[in-house]
């Protein structure tokens, strides 16, 4: 009985550990942790990307983002003010997004942001 709870133990630790740590862009930069829980985030095409005065506008087309996948039938349109852009360490855009849509992060090259 000691052996199955210690065998849960170390399951739950190491699932803990997983969804805690971040992962790698495409070109090898992490994402920060509170950005992603490992398939949050996911390089964007720059047709993806509009500015306008207050920011950007971003409209990610179903299969386009691993969390928007091609079930959702919809486009996902995102206002993103100014101040919630962080510079791209690659030169890309970075979209992070939650399970419904909701804004996470979002990164953009330098000159952009």
């Amino acid at each position: 009985m000691r052996l199955i709870a210690s065998i849960a133990m170390a399951a739950s630790l190491a699932v803990g550990a997983t969804s805690a740590r971040s992962h790698q862009a495409a070109s090898s930069w992490e994402y920060p942790p509170l950005c992603c829980s490992g398939i949050d985030c996911a390089q964007i095409e720059p047709e993806a990307v509009r500015e306008n005065p207050a920011g950007f506008i971003v409209r990610i087309a179903p299969g386009e983002h691993p969390m928007w996948p091609t079930a959702r039938r919809v486009p996902l349109i995102l206002e993103i003010p100014h101040e919630k852009v962080q510079q791209s360490p690659d030169g890309h855009w970075h979209l992070c997004i939650n399970a419904v849509g909701g804004l996470l992060c979002f990164f953009a090259p330098a000159g952009d942001s």
